[in-house]
């Protein structure tokens, strides 16, 4: 790789793990998944079991215990704070932005400069800057994937034991990462590995399949080591939780999530943004296109065929064809970094533009992003967004290099859309400040009228204890009478006279009240 090669590769490196903790600093532990994942870290940090998660004192299969293994890891060496338990997630963005130049490398061995622009291209890219930065568990499924895919190359290439014990870690780790969907987002590719490959050096299909299969036996056999003694631990309910309702549940008959049949389709713009909005980038993802190479043939089956898989599947949600994005930037790798059009200028501009112009809005009352006037967007905050807005135009003026401007472009997008909507975040996610009311009435315990918690105070709390559900105002009754010094999380007014308020606040568009027995209002 020549110097400027080097330079794009950690210029995409340094570039997402700074923006990374940018942007985690911006925003609030978010509900509900962000607040979920890090209880359920913390229920195990407190000395749950290792082997079974747990949310709220209740035995928790939706996901496998990887990402809560690692918040832990952390924790273990820095202590409890939540920006180092939020930075793991990021932390494997870095890792698979590095996999994917790994894999230009690999794919393309005589265009070593397609490594460096891959890197650049995912991560500057609006969805895995969204996504990549959460504490969510779809950056380490993306690493397991491109782990999995390099495998697949390295087995059609050289063949041998290696290739296959590396596809069969990589799955297994991915499905310690998210489940058995990692299966989803590689068999396309292995199963289908006669459509992709060159005909005169195909390898032999009965050794080809025979080696995926040993793969997956490895990956049994990696997965049983934790899943055998999990599932003895969890008991019933955890063997259906793990094996059907999480993974073949979700795709016969969505219980969540369920969305119409196009859902991806229209969510393609966002996927490509920004480097996949020119003529060149549309030619490039067309299939004649990608169709001509091995290497193309390769990528469009990857992306293509999870694409068409998830459309069909009942459950839908935008991050889960996160491990597909670098399939994109390596197709759209290939891009000349030649000048930006005076069209593509302003087709990069629009977005920013459009936060300028949403922010000025705002803050002059014309439009009211949020329901509560005195969340209204400061005017700090909007000569904040405009600030950004019209630096990053300017720089697509003077960095008229392609990369310069576009990085700089989705850079400033995504710090503009944090800006906009802090006092939408702050105001109405923050979980903070009701969690600090229950954390200090914990001691004569705690309760919930909420039949739908799912832990989004109790880690931003500190909860030594789970919360009690409590099921209906005669449940709450007799919970009184045990805990004549509780405290109960509402979701309506209360008018027990044993009751006093302490808080009272609107979270999620929710409103939620928070009292304490035998207390007197402060």
């Amino acid at each position: 790789m020549t110097r400027i090669d080097w330079l794009r590769l950690w210029a995409a490196l340094a570039g997402f793990a700074a923006l990374s903790s940018v942007l985690v600093s911006l925003r609030p532990i978010l509900p509900v998944d962000e607040t979920r994942y890090l209880t359920v870290a913390w229920e195990m940090w407190q000395g749950g079991s290792k082997m079974v998660p747990h949310l709220n004192g209740d035995i928790y299969g939706h996901k496998p215990p990887l990402l809560f293994w690692l918040i832990n890891l952390v924790w273990s060496v820095t202590g409890v704070h939540d920006w180092a338990g939020r930075l793991v997630g990021p932390a494997f963005g870095v890792i698979s932005i590095a996999l994917t130049a790994r894999l230009a490398r690999v794919l393309w061995p005589d265009a070593p400069a397609r490594a460096g622009i891959s890197a650049l291209i995912l991560a500057s890219g609006l969805v895995f800057l969204l996504f990549g930065t959460a504490t969510m568990f779809d950056t380490l499924l993306t690493a397991a994937v491109l782990l999995a895919m390099l495998a697949l190359v390295n087995l059609r290439h050289s063949g041998g034991l290696r290739p296959v014990l590396m596809l069969g870690f990589a799955l297994a780790f991915g499905v310690l990462a998210k489940g058995p969907v990692v299966l989803l987002h590689v068999m396309p590719v292995a199963l289908l590995m006669p459509l992709w490959a060159e005909k005169q050096t195909r390898p032999a299909l009965k050794g080809w399949y025979l080696s995926v299969g040993l793969s997956i036996a490895v990956a049994l056999g990696v997965v049983l080591i934790w899943l055998g003694p999990a599932l003895i631990a969890g008991g019933a309910e955890y063997r259906d939780e793990v094996l059907w309702r999480q993974s073949a549940g979700r795709m016969v008959s969505a219980f969540d999530h369920k969305r119409p049949l196009w859902f991806f389709a229209a969510l393609l713009p966002l996927y490509l943004w920004p480097w996949g909005w020119s003529r060149e980038s549309l030619t490039r993802l067309a299939p004649r296109s990608m169709a001509g190479t091995e290497q193309g043939r390769f990528l469009g089956i990857w992306a293509l065929a999870v694409l068409l898989a998830f459309s069909a599947i009942s459950s839908k949600q935008a991050h889960y064809l996160v491990p597909e994005l670098p399939a994109l930037a390596l197709l759209l790798s290939g891009l000349s970094m030649g000048r930006v059009t005076a069209m593509g200028r302003i087709g990069l501009a629009l977005p920013l533009m459009g936060l300028g112009v949403m922010a000025i809005a705002d803050w002059s009352g014309l439009v009211t992003l949020s329901g509560d006037p005195a969340m209204r967007l400061t005017a700090t905050g909007m000569g904040s967004v405009v600030a950004v807005s019209v630096s990053a135009v300017t720089g697509l003026y003077l960095l008229r290099q392609r990369e310069g401007g576009t990085i700089l472009t989705a850079a400033a997008t995504v710090l503009g859309l944090h800006l906009l909507v802090q006092p939408i975040l702050w105001g109405q996610f923050d979980p903070t400040t009701i969690a600090g009311y229950l954390a200090a009435g914990q001691a004569g315990g705690i309760a919930t009228t909420d039949l739908k918690y799912a832990g989004q105070f109790s880690y931003a709390g500190r909860l030594s204890q789970p919360m009690t559900v409590l099921g209906d105002d005669a449940a709450a009754q007799d919970w009184l009478a045990v805990h004549p010094g509780g405290t109960i999380l509402t979701r309506t007014e209360l008018t027990d006279p044993r009751l006093s308020i302490q808080h009272s606040a609107e979270f999620q568009g929710k409103d939620y009240w928070v009292y304490r027995a035998g207390s007197v209002q402060p």
